[in-house]
């Protein structure tokens, strides 16, 4: 059913759009935004439904298209929505889904669905940055090995991702099939470096020019900046991962047992 025809679709479809807080202190865009936000977290309109247009959310909700519009502009800002110049509002798809509670095993074995290639944007033997050599613990002149890659779930550009390491470990890595092979797999096969744990810290912020690009959206749009330190024999950092996610179709689960 599209979201247009739910509007029109009789009493039981009117009172499911009601402003869910009237009479709280609470701004009418956001009562608006959270009304419509109900619809589709319910299923109620699915991806790619079309939603009413401005016309009839106004005279629906009796709200001005100043509000409206600030309501539907953040309801875009958190990917649930796409504006399309000349055409409407549209459901956005479905974000992708992964838990924070995950163990390490699942995101080693490349299960966390991105698709299996990426697109290489770097790979390159260089000098270490004073942080960088400190979390790797390495000798003050070693260099290290960057790899900056653009990763997909079902051909969407996802994550942008910047890995580290001791170029001691990864010897001649740009000549290894970075496009086509799981990282974990390459680095565990091909240099026998055993990966044990992992730590992630998760911040939201916002997307730069340069995240912006490789992720195919606009400059602003949140994102999530992951950094990872992951651990091998010893107990000893073998990678530095720092990957900016697109929030806008990503979401984080936190599973509570």
């Amino acid at each position: 059913m599209s979201a247009r025809r739910a509007l029109q679709d009789g009493p039981a479809d009117i009172s499911s759009l009601a402003l869910p807080m009237a009479g709280m202190p609470s701004p009418l865009y956001h009562q608006l935004k959270q009304a419509l936000t109900d619809q589709i977290i319910s299923g109620r309109w699915g991806p790619g439904s079309e939603l009413p247009s401005e016309n009839e959310l106004c005279a629906h909700f009796s709200v001005s298209r100043g509000t409206l519009r600030r309501a539907l502009a953040d309801l875009a800002t958190h990917g649930l929505v796409s504006r399309q110049q000349g055409r409407g509002t549209f459901v956005a798809e479905a974000k992708f889904e992964g838990s924070v509670l995950a163990s390490y095993a699942f995101y080693r074995s490349g299960a966390i669905n991105h698709d299996r290639g990426a697109r290489i944007l770097k790979c390159e033997r260089r000098p270490a940055s004073a942080d960088l050599r400190d979390l790797l613990d390495m000798p003050a002149r070693e260099p290290i090995y960057e790899l900056q890659r653009v990763q997909f779930m079902r051909k969407v550009p996802i994550t942008l991702a910047a890995s580290y390491f001791p170029a001691s470990l990864v010897p001649d890595l740009e000549k290894q099939d970075l496009a086509n092979t799981h990282l974990y797999t390459l680095l565990e096969e091909q240099y026998g470096m055993a990966l044990l744990r992992a730590q992630e810290t998760i911040e939201p912020v916002l997307a730069d020019d340069y995240v912006a690009q490789h992720l195919a959206i606009a400059p602003g749009t949140p994102v999530f900046r992951i950094e990872r330190l992951t651990y091998g024999h010893g107990d000893r950092v073998r990678e530095v991962r720092r990957s900016y996610m697109r929030g806008d179709r990503y979401k984080l689960r936190i599973d509570l047992k």
